[in-house]
C-alpha cells in the first residue's frame, strides 16, 4: 500500500512527539513491505534527516523552527499535494490541521487528533491561528480519524458531536533511547539526586503547581533537586517564581539538547514527575519507565489509561497531594523498585510496530 504523509507537522517542528510519531509509523510500516513517503519539501524537522532511504521527498531548509519557517507554508501546501498527486497514493494521512483550503482527494484521507486541549484551555492559545477551527474542518473533511487514547476520542465526540464509528483509537509506541550511553561527566550527573519534568511548561503543564509542591516539603527542597528538559530556557518570569518559592538556579536548572541527553536524564533521575492538567496520551511517561525511572503522575485525562498500574498518582489541582506523592516515592527505595518493574510489564502494552499495524487497519478500512 502506498501511503502518502503531508508536509505539515515537519515545517513546524524541528523535535516533537507529533513529528516524531509519524517518522516512527512511516519506518515501520516501511518495515511491513508498505510503501510510506513523506511529502515535505521544505522542512526543519531533525527525525526526517535520519529516515530511511526514500522515505522522504524533500529537504532540511533550516535547523530550528522559526517564523520564517511559517513563510514556506503556502510554496509547500502547493508543492506536497502537487508531489503527492503525480505519486496517487493508496491513502493520505494528514499531519496537522491545515490553514489552507484542501483540494479534493482522489484516494481516501486519514487524520490523527492528538487531543482537545485548545477546546479544553481556549484562553491558553493565541485566536490568530485558529486551530480550533482548522481541527474541526479537518475532521469533518477525513474520511477516518484516529485519536491516540480512549480519553482523546471521547472528548473528541463530545467536543464537535462526531459519528462514533468514525473515529478509532491507536495507541502511540515510545522511543527506548536504547542507543544512549549514561555520560558520567555531564553536569547534570556531578549534582545532587533530582526530580525531572520534561517538556513546556505553560499553563496546563502546570510547572508551577509543581515547583510550589517541590517547594513545600522541606525534606524534597533540602536533599533534591529539580532538572527540566525542553520547553526552551526559563523566562525571567519563570525565574522570578523560582525565587519566590526560596529556591535557585543552581538547584532549578534547564537542560536542553538531543534525546541523548533526555535519555541520561531518565536514567539518572530519581523519579520522573509529570503535573499536567491534561494530555492527549503523554509520551514521557512510557520513556521514562524505558529508562528505568519512576513517574509521579496526575490523575487526570488520559494518563491513568497509558500508564495503568506503573505510576503513583496524585490531583493535579493539590498541590499537598502531589508534594506527598513525590514524599512517598522518594523516600522508598523499595517502592520505587517495585514501580521500575511496573513499568517494564506496562510499556509490553505500547509499541511503534502495533502502532503501525492497528494504523493499517484503519487505511484498509477506509479503502473498502
Amino acid at each position: 500500500m502506498k501511503v502518502g504523509f503531508d508536509y505539515q507537522i515537519f515545517s513546524l517542528q524541528a523535535f516533537g512527539g507529533i513529528s516524531r510519531y509519524y517518522v516512527s509509523l512511516a519506518e515501520q510500516l516501511r518495515s511491513m513491505g508498505q510503501s510510506p513517503k513523506i511529502f515535505a519539501p521544505f522542512h526543519c524537522n531533525e527525525y526526517l534527516s535520519s529516515a530511511s532511504p526514500g522515505i522522504v521527498d524533500g529537504k532540511r531548509v533550516a535547523s530550528k523552527n522559526s517564523k520564517l519557517m511559517r513563510l514556506t507554508l503556502p510554496l509547500n501546501h502547493l508543492v506536497s499535494n502537487s508531489r503527492a498527486k503525480a505519486w496517487t497514493p493508496d491513502v493520505l494521512h494528514e499531519t496537522y490541521f491545515s490553514m489552507f483550503s484542501t483540494p479534493r482527494r482522489s484516494c481516501p484521507t486519514v487524520l490523527t487528533v492528538y487531543d482537545m486541549v485548545h477546546e479544553k484551555f481556549p484562553e491558553e492559545f493565541s485566536k490568530w491561528g485558529n486551530i480550533s477551527v482548522r481541527k474541526r474542518a479537518a475532521v469533518e473533511r477525513a474520511d477516518h480519524v484516529i485519536c491516540i487514547s480512549e480519553s482523546t476520542r471521547n472528548d473528541l465526540i463530545m467536543a464537535f458531536g462526531v459519528d462514533e464509528s468514525k473515529v478509532s483509537v491507536v495507541y502511540l509506541g515510545f522511543d527506548t533511547f536504547a542507543d544512549v550511553s549514561v555520560k558520567s561527566d555531564s553536569p547534570i550527573f556531578t549534582r545532587r539526586p533530582y526530580l525531572l519534568f520534561v517538556g513546556n511548561r505553560a499553563g496546563y503543564k502546570n510547572f508551577h503547581g509543581f515547583l510550589r509542591a517541590f517547594a513545600r516539603s522541606p525534606a524534597l527542597s533540602a536533599d533534591y533537586d529539580v532538572a527540566c528538559f525542553g520547553g526552551g530556557a526559563f523566562t525571567a518570569a519563570e525565574k522570578e517564581f523560582i525565587h519566590s518559592l526560596g529556591l535557585s538556579e543552581d538547584r532549578v536548572s534547564y537542560q536542553g539538547g538531543s534525546d541523548k541527553v533526555l535519555g541520561d536524564l531518565y536514567s539518572q533521575a530519581t523519579a520522573f514527575v509529570y503535573p499536567s492538567m491534561y494530555e492527549g496520551f503523554g509520551l514521557p511517561p512510557l520513556e521514562a519507565m524505558a529508562k528505568g525511572c519512576p513517574v509521579i503522575v496526575s490523575r487526570s485525562s488520559s494518563m491513568p489509561e497509558v500508564v495503568g498500574e506503573a505510576g503513583c498518582y496524585f490531583d493535579p489541582h493539590s498541590i499537598e497531594e502531589m508534594s506527598c506523592a513525590m514524599e512517598k516515592v522518594v523516600f522508598s527505595s523499595s517502592l520505587r523498585q517495585s514501580m521500575v518493574i511496573a513499568g517494564y510489564n506496562r510499556l509490553r502494552k505500547f509499541s511503534w510496530a502495533s502502532c503501525a499495524e492497528k494504523t493499517m487497519d484503519v487505511y484498509t478500512q477506509v479503502m473498502r
